[in-house]
């Protein structure tokens, strides 16, 4: 009964909260950036401990090999998306001001209570974020920046961290760009940071958590291990980053029986090294037979 419990409820315990623990920080005063992340790093070590607990596939078990690797991953894309963040948060606030000036009045709805306004900047950023994603399997050049966030053969909580740090600035990006060109404030930016780094982390998860209707508004794990699936016509969906609202709009949804039979990247052999995947990009046919070369169409389902 516990377990079952534990499954029904593990989902949203975590991201309520962190976003919770993210609000009562901000709000105390601390700096929103040092909150962000320690609310993310801290909400990680449930994950771990429910992976030991309640695995949901046994030979997804993570070696230590697995995590020095993403680790370093985690370190290299926080510093690029902090550093995309610092170097364009002047640019885009001064343009934010330019437009609220234009228009007359405010662009975003500040007066709104910051739960709509965060359920506001889900969707807004998920649009951007939706298309960047879906260009990154469509597009042979984007997709050779993205390609290395899918060659990990077993789904963890790290795994989400594996990405280059173009694909990360352009992930980030494209959700920070139109909600500061808006006029979001700080607070909602920071809320819907640390929704898409926990949501991430718990797409990844290697945890049996039980998502039910959640799966027709949110990118849960359930939908997002099929986008892994080694198979291409199957990874070719669930695109979302946090929800999957554009997914059904677009008809990318898909969600079949079961769990993918192999995760990772068919006819591809990219050494776990962490200077070989930043080098991947630019190197990538070296690792990869002519078939892998381009990715394939995406169709709607």
């Amino acid at each position: 009964m516990l377990r079952r419990l534990v499954t029904w409820m593990f989902y949203p315990s975590i991201l309520i909260g962190g976003l919770s623990a993210t609000l009562v920080g901000i709000r105390s005063g601390l700096p929103p950036t040092i909150t962000v992340m320690t609310t993310i790093f801290l909400s990680a070590v449930p994950i771990l401990l429910a992976q030991r607990w309640l695995p949901f596939e046994e030979r997804w078990r993570a070696r230590p090999r697995d995590f020095g690797l993403d680790l370093l991953h985690m370190a290299s894309t926080a510093t690029a998306t902090e550093g995309y963040r610092a170097l364009t948060v002047g640019l885009l606030t001064a343009a934010a001001l330019w437009l609220q000036g234009s228009v007359g009045a405010s662009l975003w709805p500040s007066g709104w209570p910051v739960w709509i306004q965060l359920a506001l900047a889900l969707i807004v950023g998920d649009f951007g974020a939706y298309w960047v994603h879906r260009l990154c399997h469509a597009s042979p050049l984007m997709w050779r920046v993205h390609a290395m966030h899918h060659s990990s053969e077993k789904l963890y909580v790290f795994a989400s961290a594996r990405n280059h740090p173009m694909n990360a600035i352009l992930a980030y990006g494209s959700q920070l760009l139109p909600l500061t060109l808006l006029g979001a404030p700080i607070e909602v930016i920071a809320l819907l940071s640390v929704f898409t780094g926990i949501n991430g982390m718990l797409q990844h998860a290697n945890v049996a958590m039980w998502h039910g209707p959640l799966n027709w508004i949110f990118a849960t794990a359930d939908l997002h291990r099929w986008h892994h699936s080694s198979d291409f016509d199957a990874s070719n969906t669930n695109f979302g980053s946090n929800l999957i609202l554009w997914d059904v709009v677009f008809g990318t949804r898909d969600l079949p029986e079961g769990s993918p039979e192999e995760v990772g990247l068919a006819g591809v052999n990219l050494p776990e090294n962490f200077f070989a995947h930043l080098a991947s990009p630019f190197v990538l046919q070296r690792y990869s037979d002519p078939s892998w070369a381009e990715p394939p169409a995406v169709e709607a389902r």
